[in-house]
């Protein structure tokens, strides 16, 4: 339940924080001279990399399943295709 509440919520502020980090660094590059502007693609790809790295995180301690469990692999019975699953550890 929290990682979906946590889901909605970074949905609901991420374009609210792009956009106050976006207003932050024009006024900053305004200031700067003409010929050491920063191209306009480099904070797209730094805000694309904060991304990846916050979606990987969530992924690795939010996400996934238990360790454990037997793998039992697909199967045919009775004509009818048993898919492959995982069977959770006695415990």
């Amino acid at each position: 339940m929290g990682r979906i509440v946590l889901l909605y919520a970074a949905a609901i502020v991420l374009p609210f924080a792009a956009y106050l980090f976006w207003l932050r660094f024009e006024a900053w590059r305004e200031r700067l001279p003409a010929a050491s502007r920063p191209l306009p693609w480099v904070p797209l790809l730094a805000v694309g990399l904060l991304l990846v790295i916050v979606v990987t995180l969530g992924e690795a301690f939010l996400g996934g399943d238990t360790a454990g469990g037997t793998y039992v692999p697909a199967r045919v019975e009775d004509g009818k295709l048993i898919p492959g699953h995982i069977e959770a550890a006695p415990k």
